[in-house]
């Protein structure tokens, strides 16, 4: 069982550290480093920020996840939906700020909704679904 929960961290910390390199990538753009600007913290500082951020947030949403499935051993289909719930109730807790905006019909927020369902639900159930094969695999190993 001890196992099993590593795997399911391992695997769930590795999704934290692909969000956050991507986090990265994506903070790079439009970006000047060796201008970084007048305000303290400057850009650079802020992207930092939001990088280290990302990676916290979503390397432990990963290794929740990896780990309660891993614990659980269960199949598959049951594993996404345990990942999709944990990955929708953090959007739904990360986005209380922008319901009144949501509710305006701003466009953006919408969109910014969207990619927020893509990236934090959607990635969680793929990881849990990954976890709950590799722990099936290793099960069956023994």
């Amino acid at each position: 069982m001890l196992l099993r929960g590593i795997v399911g961290v391992m695997i769930g910390v590795g999704y934290g550290v692909l969000l956050g390199a991507l986090t990265f990538l994506y903070s790079r753009i439009g970006r000047d480093p060796a201008y970084p600007g007048p305000m303290i913290p400057n850009e650079n500082e802020w992207a930092q920020i939001v990088t280290i951020m990302a990676l916290i947030l979503f390397g432990t949403c990963g290794a929740l996840t990896g780990l309660i499935v891993g614990i659980s051993s269960v199949g598959k289909g049951r594993a996404g939906t345990i990942g999709f719930g944990i990955g929708f109730l953090v959007l739904a807790l990360l986005s209380v700020n922008s319901y009144s905006a949501l509710a305006r019909g701003s466009v953006l927020e919408w969109f910014n909704l969207l990619i927020g369902l893509i990236i934090l639900p959607g990635g969680l159930a793929i990881t849990s679904v990954l976890v709950s094969m590799a722990v099936s695999r290793l099960e069956s190993s023994r």
